[in-house]
Formats: structure tokens, C-alpha cells, sequence
């Protein structure tokens, strides 16, 4: 008994840090304004439009955008990447073993930057837009504020959590549209639904006072999070592909409206 109602906790605490509740529909879409680029930076490379993966070229041309959405590019209005921040995840799970509420404010993730692309695939007649990356490790730190009941017992928690992720594969595909930019008119890709799917090589993970300071039942909680990581990610996979999926569609989709094709498909 003791180990499943450390497992549910485990389960919920890790769940919340990237789900948003919903049936899947896309919440982080991003308002901006700003017009798209009107000429061709040194950071973004061309490709044929006839055939844009011809010798990797747009694995190329993605991974040589990196540099620049570390930085922000703040003449089109995309923020920095390095550090990814993300204001508020939301907690809502109301049924069976584990009922939870609340959620974390000012997660701050260190590492996207770092990543290396693997794969990446253009198909204009297909309308499919497809990448893999890797990231050697990823570091979050939030706020949390938690209350709830597992099984019979109450969890009541606010402070601060951190985690390190290793190894982090990821696959992305997307089905995409060309549509014309409100303001200028020029061509520009749209990511109208996306596919995330990911592997961690290891997790480690520590949250602060949880149960209003109770040490003990604090330390063992974060002492089984960090000895079950992988295992725990494995049952959330799911789940925490639609959260990735809808945060990552809304940043994908700022980068690509500010970025018209004729400025690099020639």
C-alpha cells in the first residue's frame, strides 16, 4: 500500500508539470503582431522549393536557426528559447485514487538550445513537416502550489521544484497548410496539427515542501521519484506528448509566421 500511494503522487506531481487539462485542442497559440522578416538574415539558409531536403538541406537550415531563437529575434517578436519560459500550467484531476489541484507558476527550462537535430523533412505536396531531436539535458525550476487527497491521505504542498532531464529524444510531425501573412500578403507555413513523441534517458527531480514541511514524508517522496524516473515518464507518455504537442505548437508556429517562404524556399 505504502509504494502505491507513493506511485500515484509520483504520478500526479510529474503529470502536472507539463499537461494542460483539455480534449487535445491547441491552448498556447501566441498573439503577436510584429510584421514577418522583409529580407533574408545570415542565420537562415535557402533551400530548392523543388525538392528542400535535397543533400539535408533543411536539416540544415532548421538546426542553423537555433542560434538565433536562443537569442530572440524581437524584430519579429519571438522571445528567447534559452531559457524557455512558460507563465502557468494548470492541475485538475478530480477521479479515482488521486484527486489533485492548483498548479505551477514561472517555469523556467534551460537546455532547448542545446539540441541537436537529427532529422528534419520538408514535403510541400505532402504538406508534412517532420524533425527528431536531441537534447543532452534539460533543467526546470518552478513554483508549485498542490492540494488533494491520495487515497485517504491529504497532500498539501507549495514551494519550489526542480528537475534535470537526460537524454532527451524527441520527434515531431506536423501537418501543415500555406496560407498568406494578414499584413504583407507573403506566403508562410502554418502548423495546423502536430505529433510529439519523446524518450528520456534520466530524470531526476526534488520538491519543496510538500505536506507543509513534513521532512520525512517529503524525502521519501522525492527519495522515490529519483529511483523510478524513467518508469514514472513511461506511464505519463501520453499524456505529456499532447502537453508537449500544444506547447511547442504555438512556438512553432510564431517562428514560422514571422519567416515567409520566399526568403529561404527559392
Amino acid at each position: 500500500m505504502f509504494t502505491y500511494w507513493k506511485l500515484a503522487i509520483n504520478l500526479g506531481v510529474i503529470s502536472a508539470l507539463f499537461v494542460t487539462q483539455g480534449s487535445g485542442a491547441y491552448t498556447r497559440e501566441i498573439v503577436n503582431d510584429k510584421l514577418p522578416l522583409q529580407e533574408r538574415p545570415p542565420w537562415l539558409q535557402t533551400c530548392k522549393r523543388s525538392n528542400p531536403n535535397e543533400n539535408k538541406c533543411f536539416r540544415q537550415l532548421f538546426e542553423g536557426c537555433f542560434p538565433a531563437l536562443a537569442a530572440g529575434i524581437p524584430e519579429i517578436g519571438v522571445k528567447s528559447f534559452e531559457p524557455l519560459n512558460i507563465d502557468q500550467v494548470s492541475v485538475s484531476k478530480g477521479s479515482g485514487n488521486l484527486v489533485l489541484s492548483g498548479g505551477f507558476q514561472n517555469l523556467v527550462i534551460r537546455g532547448p538550445s542545446n539540441a541537436t537535430v537529427k532529422r528534419a523533412n520538408l514535403d510541400l505536396d505532402r504538406r508534412l513537416l517532420n524533425f527528431e531531436l536531441e537534447l543532452p539535458k534539460l533543467r526546470i525550476r518552478a513554483k508549485y502550489n498542490l492540494k488533494g487527497n491520495i487515497l485517504l491521505l491529504p497532500l498539501v504542498g507549495s514551494g519550489d521544484v526542480a528537475m534535470a532531464l537526460k537524454n532527451v529524444h524527441t520527434t515531431v510531425y506536423t501537418r501543415i497548410s500555406l496560407t498568406n501573412d494578414t499584413q504583407t500578403g507573403d506566403e508562410i507555413i502554418h502548423i495546423d496539427e502536430m505529433k510529439v513523441g519523446f524518450e528520456v534517458g534520466a530524470m531526476r527531480i526534488h520538491l519543496k515542501n510538500l505536506f507543509n514541511g513534513n521532512d520525512i514524508l517529503a524525502a521519501s517522496i522525492n527519495s522515490f521519484l529519483n529511483q523510478n524516473g524513467k518508469e514514472v515518464i513511461a506511464e505519463l507518455r501520453p499524456d505529456l506528448e499532447l502537453g508537449l504537442a500544444d506547447i511547442f505548437h504555438g512556438l512553432w508556429n510564431n517562428v514560422f509566421s514571422k519567416m515567409p517562404t520566399k526568403l529561404w524556399l527559392v
